[in-house]
């Protein structure tokens, strides 16, 4: 596991999906509350940043 290098991919791709969620959810999704909508983006980030971490971070493997 490349450590670096998954935390290189991890956190951008984290900081993409807050924005995009909470502007996804301001802007089509008003009636739900604001607590709400950011307990669905943290949510989404916290997924989105243990995936990546894992997945960018496997080392390659040669045959």
């Amino acid at each position: 596991m490349d450590k670096q290098r998954g935390m290189k991919y991890a956190l951008p791709l984290a900081a993409v999906v807050t924005v995009t969620s909470m502007m996804m959810l301001n802007s089509k999704f008003t009636e739900v509350p604001m607590n709400h909508r950011i307990i669905i983006t943290i949510g989404a980030t916290v997924v989105a940043y243990i995936l990546s971490f894992i997945l960018f971070g496997l080392q390659d493997q040669e045959k």
